[in-house]
């Protein structure tokens, strides 16, 4: 019943007329089917006009939003489900997978390395969303275009750019600070900007303090969930010639003190903490374009990565406090060509290499006696992965047919020199395709249909944990290969003038799924009363469902929009429910520019409850006993934008509800308001 009064309620609002307009700066137009997006085809290409599902955060939603984090800004996307196991953490889900299963990247270039976790992780909390200028979602997609862990689907964030001047040179900048009523988030962020014809630059630097969340409810305050961090980024272009640019990026965040708090409040631990969780991108990109239809772009990036994560456990009542460090430094490489073989043909064809080297070490520390022990680390010291991928992209246009086609070759290589279990060499390999095509009914009304296949290879978290993760005492593994996905896809996009909208129904058929399963370990079941657990390749699994996004003009300056999605998980192998499958889930909403300048938003967020529970979640201590509860969340915002500044605020949770997104480790935040105040420089 929710989800028919959710569309009667959307479709009786709009009066349904002509054309849209495009702009990202603005409230007052409608966003859906009407944007240009890149991760499709690894260039710009129309939404409307692609087959694939979609999703995107625009500049002037980030700028309404102003999240504390990435993962509270991609809670905003459509087809997302973000769990956080804490504070500092936020796994998004897309279309049923999380973790390794979903991939993530940033400007192009890869986030997940060799070391990526399976499940939940928290890995999107170290990319700081005030550097951040759009977002795009590709649901169940970008294996051929981005190679390894796309199964779920392909996360794509992209920095902000600074401009060129034909004016002179020209400098500007930002000043930015938001306070969370409860001293839930102290954040200031200073922002420059300068630019010539040939040379522009942007950078900022970032300080925040997150407090405890004040959840909703009678829950009170969720102690301790506080931490703090500061980041620093900065992008430089500059043409060397007029058909050739250079731009070099650096982004750097660090985090300290991050609690987890499910293993603390109320767990089996005293100390349970990431000090510090830290990430560090720089990449060269060199950008030619030519008149040659076979390569009318070339583009060189030479990439470096360093992820590091210091993990700190002490159980109560004991003196041992264990310290683990986990350091991957990743060298990227790609050349990639843009060919514009004729006005119905194009392609994107290349090239990349990525290399991760792996330090990794633990101590134990008895604060009684004094001894510190040096042991191995979660993984083995000194690991490498090495991927290396060939691929090409091809759109084809015919009358009223779109088709878009590609393939993709990959090579995994992992190295492991381990002084307990011996020393391995795994090379995985995997060719991925996908077919698309969309057939224009009319210019207003679009049909498509997409089949993909997708995989991930097993990496060195994989292979050689060695150690206490979540629940169980992992042990290495060396006899896997790749997890495989065929996802197959129907859509129908419909965009007039005052009226957007699409419908997406998917299947996904995964093979080879690696999960934990019970093993022995110097021949027992159990270390220190923590039962021992291994990975294999065990397991078949289907996911289906569906998204409704809808969006509509309500007059001149009232837009509303929705969106809903459901999906269904189920472990074939096991004939029971996949881990962690979240609910039916959307939002309802209306924003409005009926004031110049001035912006209000109204918006409602739910779930179902969710009671289709694996074996996992049933024995998860974060998931109630029979499923987590439904939910109903009303927000509000407003702001103000003037030339020389501009003010925010929201009302969170008005109805103060008590609430846990499903599978997540700490609950929502209660009734509560922020207010951000940017000044501009000379804008």
């Amino acid at each position: 019943m929710r989800f028919l009064g959710f569309i009667v309620l959307l479709f009786t609002s709009f009066n349904v007329q002509a054309i849209i307009s495009d702009d990202g700066d603005t409230l007052s137009v409608i966003y859906l089917n009407n944007s240009v997006v890149i991760s499709a085809q690894r260039y710009e290409t129309k939404e409307f006009d692609r087959s694939e599902s979609i999703a995107h955060l625009k500049k002037a939603q980030l700028n309404v939003l102003s999240p504390m984090s990435m993962p509270e800004a991609l809670a905003n996307v459509p087809g997302v489900w973000m769990q956080k196991t804490n504070h500092g953490g936020g796994s998004a889900f897309v279309r049923g997978l999380t973790g390794y299963q979903t991939l993530l990247m940033i400007d192009g270039i890869r986030l997940n390395n060799s070391t990526y976790r399976s499940g939940p992780n928290q890995y999107l909390s170290t990319i700081d969303p005030l550097m951040i200028a759009n977002v795009e979602v590709l649901r169940g997609s970008g294996s051929v275009q981005y190679g390894s862990d796309a199964i779920g689907g392909t996360i794509h964030m992209f920095s902000k750019d600074p401009v060129f001047s034909s004016e002179g040179f020209t400098f500007g900048g930002e000043l930015y600070s938001k306070y969370w009523s409860d001293n839930m988030e102290k954040t200031v962020r200073g922002q420059v900007n300068m630019a010539s014809e040939k040379f522009a630059f942007l950078g900022g630097l970032t300080y925040k303090n997150l407090g405890d969340i004040l959840a909703g409810g009678d829950l009170g305050f969720l102690e301790p969930t506080a931490y703090d961090e500061y980041s620093m980024d900065f992008k430089a272009k500059y043409n060397i010639k007029d058909n050739q640019t250079i731009t070099a990026t650096y982004q750097f965040l660090k985090q300290n003190d991050v609690p987890l708090y499910h293993k603390i409040a109320p767990g089996d631990y005293s100390t349970y903490q990431f000090d510090p969780q830290q990430r560090e991108l720089a990449y060269l990109k060199w950008s030619s374009f030519y008149k040659n239809k076979w390569a009318s772009e070339v583009r060189y990036t030479l990439s470096y990565q360093n992820s590091q994560e210091v993990r700190k456990k002490q159980k109560f009542e004991s003196p041992e406090l264990v310290t683990e460090k986990d350091k991957v430094n990743t060298l990227g490489a790609n050349v990639e060509v843009i060919s514009t073989i004729s006005k119905d043909w194009e392609a994107s064809s290349g090239v990349e290499y990525y290399h991760d080297f792996v330090a990794s070490n633990a101590q134990i520390n008895n604060q009684e006696s004094g001894e510190v022990e040096y042991t191995r680390g979660l993984y083995p010291d000194g690991s490498t992965s090495d991927n290396f991928a060939l691929y090409t992209l091809h759109s084809y246009s015919f009358n009223k047919w779109n088709f878009s086609m590609g393939f993709r070759y990959n090579f995994v290589q992992l190295q492991l020199q381990d002084t307990i279990f011996g020393n391995t060499k795994i090379s995985p390999d995997a060719l991925v395709g996908n077919f698309g095509m969309m057939y224009k009914l009319n210019e207003h009304n679009h049909l498509s249909a997409n089949i993909n296949t997708a995989f991930r290879a097993p990496n060195i978290n994989d292979v050689s944990s060695f150690g206490i993760a979540d629940f169980r005492f992992e042990v290495p593994s060396y006899n896997l290969k790749p997890e495989t996905s065929l996802n197959k896809e129907l859509g129908y996009k419909i965009r007039y003038d005052r009226f957007s909208g699409a419908i997406h129904v998917f299947h996904n058929k995964l093979d080879d799924l690696i999960e934990n399963v019970p093993a022995i370990y110097n021949g027992s079941d159990s270390l220190d009363g923590i039962k021992v657990y291994q990975r294999k390749n065990i397991s078949e699994a289907a996911i289906y469902g569906g998204e409704i996004d809808l969006e509509g003009k309500l007059g001149k300056s009232w837009i509303s929009y929705g969106n809903i999605s459901y999906t269904y998980g189920q472990n074939l192998s096991d004939n029971e429910p996949m881990r962690r499958i979240p609910p039916l889930n959307g939002r309802l909403g209306l924003r409005t520019n009926f004031v110049k300048s001035f912006f209000a938003i109204a918006e409602w967020v739910f779930a179902s409850k969710q009671a289709r529970l694996s074996g996992g979640d049933i024995a998860d201590d974060r998931i109630e006993e029979g499923g987590t509860p439904g939910w109903n969340v009303f927000n509000m915002y407003a702001g103000y934008d003037h030339r020389y500044f501009s003010v925010n605020t929201s009302f969170q949770n008005i109805t103060n509800t008590a609430y846990r997104v499903h599978g997540s480790g700490i609950d929502g935040i209660g009734r509560s308001f922020w207010v951000s105040l940017k000044i501009k420089i000379n804008q």
